[in-house]
């Protein structure tokens, strides 16, 4: 081989190698320079895991800034699951063996004067001392004892929290919520027995006064699968929801869920291909923004009152009443003041999640606690009716305003005359007769028999084709009666006026079900359909099924109150702002839902609910006989509801609807008691304490302070119950 050819082989390889690393640092070139931009990209989607930061919930507010919703902060028990998973199995179940007894046991037991030398050995996993589904609630350590707390955190709910898909695992998974100070100092102290259990203070919904206007304010809740599966589908890109969440549940809470919820913060992390976190990027840092504040058009202080009222008519000497409701609004708006169900709960219970025990005990059927009585439980109305079978009599030209009506007392429908099938009609109390009365003294002393002609009369104008059929309902249903009335809060019930139509559905709906409901007699079925003049002469008074709720009353009392007829949706309202600010976010705004036509017929009206309270005639006069009318005139109605307590007894529902101060009315109030009697004898008497301190100057409306409500609302039921002792009582109806 001779040195040119040698020369030439190296000029050969030098320039394949000068080549080679050419091609190679140009694809440096272009990876690095030209295509660096979105292999980042790639990377970073590929590497980072996204964990949203909850943000605290708005507060709620009355009308007088006084706060009724709040945050506070609890001590939260939680674990590291990426910290927690780098354990190995002895490690993690000897972890969790202390924890759970940690949390389980009160201080000054033995077992949490464990030492440093400590290694779990010795405890024992605690499932038989809870079940697996426990209450978030740890009811850590607490002085004096080593019984367990209940319910007992065990092992195996540790487990299946950590494994619970809810929960994010780039978040420590919360354990146990509201822990005493005992137990923070303890866990932070033996911090080496725990590892991987972190301690935080996070934000949870507060009730400053306790049970107050529970039902109004309503409660949050964890997310249920069914909103889950929705918020999946199509989730707030503003205020995402995870699936571990609270939500609004009922109430003022659940309507104004968009305002109240925060904005989520973010937080970036860099993650390996197992997961784990590298680093936090924290230039992509969000920081979570508190929720609008609600301000609510309730006085915290009328709402007290009306609650102490209804405590104090269950309360009372002799009373069979078992629950009631009652609400206050505003004629000339539809503002509500105060809204009040009896019996009530404290929302606090209900956060963090409850036991099943009380779960159970609150959606009881038969005492129907979480249920608000003024919008979702329908009554029959009774002769709180009379106001709407007046406006349907008098439209329909069945009656004029000044126009006599005798009232013997009783009332035949059929022909021939007989005293059964509900032909004979009487009034309330024994049938005593009235002579010959006008519109305003019907009212005024309630009678029965003034409103079964009415009845009677629309039945036979529909018989001979004069007016529709249901013409008479239609009437009644223009004060919103049989309809829901739009307030701001869930779950609203549209009560029921009996129609001829919805009579025929109903029967029918009975014969398909089950042929035995007619005895198998399709005679029996078709007489079940036929709407009867009987029908008709009891919804006049507010029977036959004829359900209201007491909000739906107060709203038809509201367009008679208010001197333009307005029927308004009600509200619960003030306004929106945003969080500790003046900055507004949604004022209120009225609606009016209809504007009803009172003609020259409104005098005669106003006069005899009026006479009610103020003349010595009047069902209610005993018991305002002492409220200072001068000051603060008050015009009402009693009812009386004969309901079935389906052991073949009868019990009575009292009613009262008021409004004040005449003439200028600003204030409608509408109270039901359930088996509380007579009208007069319950809930007059209640509307009377809850309008009392404002006549007396106690409370006054459009200013705060005055009268204080109580921390955390305390209702003494029986000194309340002492002061309506000396309440008159008024007669029957």
């Amino acid at each position: 081989m001779t040195t040119p050819d040698h020369r030439h082989r190296l000029g050969l390889l030098a320039v394949a190698t000068l080549s080679l690393f050419g091609a190679l640092f140009a694809r440096l070139w272009i990876l690095q320079v030209v295509s660096n931009e979105e292999a980042d990209l790639q990377v970073s989607s590929n590497a980072t895991r996204t964990v949203i930061l909850p943000a605290p919930r708005g507060r709620i507010l009355d009308r007088h800034n006084v706060v009724l919703v709040d945050n506070r902060v609890s001590v939260v028990v939680a674990i590291d699951w990426q910290k927690y998973r780098d354990l190995d199995e002895d490690e993690q179940t000897a972890m969790l063996e202390r924890l759970a007894a940690t949390l389980s046991r009160r201080p000054g037991s033995d077992s949490d004067d464990q030492s440093d030398e400590t290694d779990g050995s010795d405890e024992a996993e605690s499932d038989s001392a809870g079940s697996d589904d426990v209450a978030d609630s740890g009811d850590g350590p607490s002085e004096g004892s080593d019984e367990p707390a209940e319910p007992a955190v065990t092992v195996s709910f540790l487990r299946k929290r950590l494994n619970d898909s809810r929960f994010n695992h780039f978040r420590p998974i919360p354990v146990a919520e509201d822990i005493p100070v005992e137990t923070e100092i303890y866990l932070r102290e033996q911090a080496h027995l725990f590892p991987t259990v972190t301690v935080e203070r996070q934000t949870v919904r507060s009730y400053p006064y306790g049970s107050l206007a529970a039902h109004l304010l309503g409660y949050v809740g964890p997310l249920s699968d069914e909103q889950w599966a929705r918020f999946k589908e199509k989730n707030d890109p503003d205020k995402p929801y995870e699936q571990s969440d609270e939500i609004g549940r009922s109430g003022v809470e659940a309507t104004y869920e968009q305002y109240l919820r925060g904005t989520p913060g973010r937080q970036v992390f860099e993650v390996d291909r197992a997961g784990r976190i590298v680093r936090e990027l924290i230039d992509q840092r969000v920081e979570p923004k508190p929720g609008d504040d609600v301000h609510l058009s309730i006085d915290i202080r009328i709402q007290f009152k009306t609650e102490e009222a209804l405590a104090a008519q269950l309360a009372r000497s002799g009373s069979k009443a078992t629950s009631g409701a009652a609400v206050v609004v505003d004629p000339r708006n539809g503002q509500v003041r105060a809204m009040a169900s009896w019996p009530t709960y404290d929302p606090a219970e209900l956060v963090g999640g409850i036991s099943q025990e009380l779960w159970a005990e609150l959606t009881d059927p038969k005492t129907k606690v979480l249920s608000n009585r003024t919008i979702q439980e329908a009554y029959p109305a009774a002769s709180t009716f009379k106001l709407a079978s007046s406006y349907a009599g008098l439209a329909l030209g069945i009656i004029e305003p000044d126009v006599a009506v005798a009232d013997p007392g009783t009332h035949q429908l059929c022909s021939p005359p007989r005293t059964t099938d509900g032909c004979l009609k009487k009034n309330s109390g024994g049938g005593a007769g009235h002579g010959y009365i006008t519109l305003p003294t019907a009212l005024t002393v309630s009678s029965d028999v003034y409103y079964y002609k009415i009845g009677e009369a629309a039945y036979y104008m529909s018989a001979r084709g004069e007016v529709a059929e249901d013409a008479f309902q239609d009437e009644i249903m223009q004060l919103g009666y049989g309809t829901k009335t739009g307030i701001d809060l869930t779950g609203e019930s549209g009560g029921r006026v009996p129609t001829p139509e919805s009579n025929r559905e109903l029967a029918d709906s009975l014969w398909e079900r089950s042929r035995d409901n007619y005895d198998n007699n399709e005679a029996n079925w078709q007489d079940a359909r036929r709407w009867k003049v009987g029908y008709s002469a009891d919804v006049a008074i507010g029977q036959f099924d004829t359900l209201v709720t007491p909000l739906q009353t107060a709203m038809a009392y509201s367009a008679l109150a208010n001197a333009e007829g307005r029927l308004y949706r009600p509200s619960v309202l003030s306004h929106v702002a945003k969080a500790n600010s003046a900055t507004l976010v949604k004022p209120f705004e009225a609606v009016i839902t209809r504007t009803i036509d009172w003609r020259d017929w409104r005098p005669a009206l106003l006069q005899g609910f009026a006479g009610v309270t103020q003349s010595p005639s009047g069902t209610a006069y005993s018991t305002f006989s002492s409220f200072p009318m001068t000051e603060f005139a008050v015009s009402g109605k009693t009812g009386t509801a004969e309901v079935g307590d389906g052991a073949g007894q009868r019990r009575d529902n009292s009613l009262f609807v008021a409004y004040g101060p005449n003439p200028d009315n600003n204030l409608v109030v509408s109270v039901m008691i359930e088996g509380g009697g007579f009208g007069s004898q319950s809930a007059a008497p209640a509307a009377y304490m809850i309008l009392e301190p404002i006549a007396s100057g106690e409370i006054v409306q459009d200013q705060p302070g005055g009268f204080i409500v109580p921390r955390q609302g305390r209702i003494d039921a029986d000194a309340a119950a002492e002061r309506t002792s000396s309440i008159g009582q008024g007669g029957a109806d």
